[in-house]
């Protein structure tokens, strides 16, 4: 069997999780435009082409989109309740509360959404977080780039770790069994959430710093310690995170990553967290003019710029040398895997 129809059998047969994806803002954005079905209309074809049984959506963050601003709270309870009532409106959609929804998942019977929050600048108190996790949030980045009252991101000059706050976050997190995924985070701020949180954690969308020097990118030390405590790397298909020539960033090159971050803890630690946004490009082009910023900064690996394109990738790490058993954990076996043991801890 050749690579191609290889793959193409991997992903009928096993479920595919991209473990990070902004599409919910998109939804609203949608929805306010009169496009009130767009989860099912529009993305829903883009993923069934990729292979894609279930999505992380982010619903809020400590980022603007043109003019959204993703810290407001009111926004993010209008973004929550624009993607719940698309997830409702279709019987094969389903919201990922619990490790029952997780075995549904698994077996590929309708398409998957899990909530999370990207910078928890919306939050004042753990009483709003505890709300947000009764509407179904499920996973927590605790900052973007900068600082909030909880951590400090990897754009600080001079980072330090987390808060009181940020420290009684985590607490929450880990009583109500919700995912601490440490992208983002500066540093000092990673290894004190990992300091704080017991269970397994995730890091959505980061490739190695080893390969490709963007402070987003983690150390060996900090992959190392992502293996020793069970969690998952979710490889991050933007290529200013693949290479420092963004121009050499093709599926080859963000196999490197996968090939090197398998050789420090495994493969059993590799999920897919492509953070694609060609859905809202044209907000982005505005925030790229707005701050300065190059043109060709949100080039994504070559030939797999949309969730569409994703087998194209996954061809890549068959060619390096991936089993089908590894292949299957990687496209969604490996982030199930996670939830699974953070849900039913």
């Amino acid at each position: 069997m050749d690579i191609s129809a290889r793959v193409q059998s991997l992903l009928r047969s096993h479920p595919v999780v991209d473990v990070h994806s902004d599409y919910a803002i998109e939804l609203y954005r949608a929805a306010e435009e009169g496009r009130d079905d767009a989860l099912h209309a529009e993305h829903l074809p883009r993923l069934r082409e990729g292979g894609v049984s279930m999505e992380v959506l982010t619903v809020g963050g400590d980022f603007d989109i043109d003019v959204l601003k993703l810290w407001d709270e009111r926004l993010v309870r209008n973004i929550v309740d624009r993607t719940l009532q698309q997830i409702d409106r279709h019987e094969d959609f389903h919201l990922v509360r619990d490790a029952a929804d997780l075995d549904r998942a698994a077996s590929r019977a309708g398409t998957h959404f899990m909530l999370a929050l990207e910078g928890i600048r919306c939050i004042e108190d753990i009483a709003a977080l505890r709300m947000l996790h009764a509407r179904g949030l499920r996973a927590v980045i605790l900052t973007h780039n900068e600082r909030n009252g909880a951590a400090d991101g990897c754009g600080e000059p001079n980072p330090g770790g987390l808060s009181n706050f940020g420290r009684a976050v985590v607490e929450e997190l880990l009583a109500t069994r919700m995912v601490l995924d440490l992208v983002h985070l500066s540093d000092p701020s990673f290894f004190d959430a990992l300091d704080h949180y017991t269970l397994p954690p995730m890091v959505s969308h980061s490739n190695a710093r080893a390969l490709c020097a963007h402070r987003r990118n983690l150390t060996d030390e900090q992959i190392r310690l992502i293996g020793e405590r069970h969690g998952v790397i979710g490889l991050n298909f933007l290529g200013m995170f693949i290479d420092d020539d963004r121009t050499r960033a093709t599926p080859d090159r963000l196999a490197d990553h996968a090939v090197h971050i398998a050789e420090l803890i495994g493969p059993q630690a590799l999920a897919l967290g492509p953070d694609y946004a060609d859905y809202y490009i044209d907000a982005m082009k505005k925030w790229l003019t707005r701050d300065n910023l190059p043109s060709d900064l949100l080039t994504f690996v070559h030939g797999a710029e949309t969730v569409a394109q994703l087998p194209v990738v996954v061809e890549a790490l068959a060619r390096r040398g991936f089993t089908d058993e590894e292949l299957a954990g990687i496209l969604g076996g490996n982030a199930l895997r996670l939830y699974r043991d953070v849900f039913t801890a």
